[in-house]
Order: structure tokens, then C-alpha cells, then sequence
């Protein structure tokens, strides 16, 4: 006698997703080569989306900056402007990039080093990113992100 199971799978494949959670992302904040002159520097922050499913994320990111014991640096958040606030679909490996503009050399200085970057997201979620290389942060705490924008 012969014996046919058969399994149903279904699969669906999400276009847009809703705005990406901190549990939805992985994140690397690192400096940009070549970027450094004129007592500025850029980094790049890059998320991952290593959900099983598409989310979104748009907009300037919100972040500080934290030093060795987890506390936060003073800060001014000021966008570049570089750039149009778009809706970035982050289907699951997809990655979307913000570069931050800041000085780590120009005084005054914040007397502490910057180890980690901590993202929150709209849902009020944090991801937390090391920063490489750690760095100060400078020019009155003075950090100038671009919106996200798709990673190329």
C-alpha cells in the first residue's frame, strides 16, 4: 500500500511592510574614508533588516550618541537638508543608509568618547550600533544627519 502526503505551503511576499522596529534591524555606524577636513568628519549609518518581513524606514534618524558606561553625549541635532525624506521598503537583507556629519575636534568638546550610536525608531524602539572608530564629539555636540536613503 502507498502512502501520499502532501503539504500545502504558502508563501506571501510583502511589498511595503510597516515602519521598521529596532528588533527589525541590525545597524554598523562607521567612518566614511576620506571624509575628514575642515574639523569635520562623516560617518554612515547603515541598517539591515533581518526581520523575515518587509518594513519601512523614512525620514532623519534619531540618535545620540553614548560613551563607554552607556550614557549620552550633549548633542545638537540640526538636518543637512542634503536630500528629500523618502520611504525606504527594507524587504528581509535590504539595507538603507543616513550619513551623520559632526566635528570630533573642534572645541568645545564634550569631555567624553562616543563608543555607541543608539537609534530610536518611531515605535520608540532603540538599536544600538558601535561606533568605528569610537570617536568625540565636538563644535558644541553639533550632528548633522542626511534622511535615509536606500543603500546602493
Amino acid at each position: 500500500m502507498t502512502r501520499t502526503v502532501t503539504h500545502t505551503v504558502t508563501t506571501t511576499t510583502a511589498t511595503g511592510g510597516g515602519a521598521c522596529s529596532a528588533h527589525d534591524l541590525t545597524g554598523t555606524f562607521e567612518v566614511l574614508q576620506g571624509s575628514a577636513g575642515a574639523g569635520n568628519i562623516v560617518y554612515t549609518l547603515k541598517v539591515v533588516n533581518a526581520s523575515q518581513g518587509a518594513c519601512t524606514v523614512s525620514g532623519v534618524p534619531t540618535i545620540d550618541f553614548l560613551d563607554s558606561t552607556g550614557q549620552p553625549l550633549k548633542k545638537a541635532v540640526s538636518p543637512n537638508g542634503a536630500g528629500t525624506a523618502v520611504v525606504v521598503t527594507l524587504q528581509p537583507g535590504d539595507s538603507a543608509r543616513s550619513q551623520v556629519r559632526f566635528s570630533p575636534d573642534v572645541d568645545p568638546c564634550d569631555p567624553g568618547t562616543a563608543t555607541t550610536l543608539r537609534l530610536t525608531m518611531p515605535d520608540n524602539s532603540t538599536l544600538d550600533a558601535k561606533i568605528s572608530p569610537a570617536t568625540r564629539l565636538c563644535g558644541g555636540g553639533s550632528l548633522q544627519p542626511t534622511p535615509f536613503s536606500g543603500a546602493a
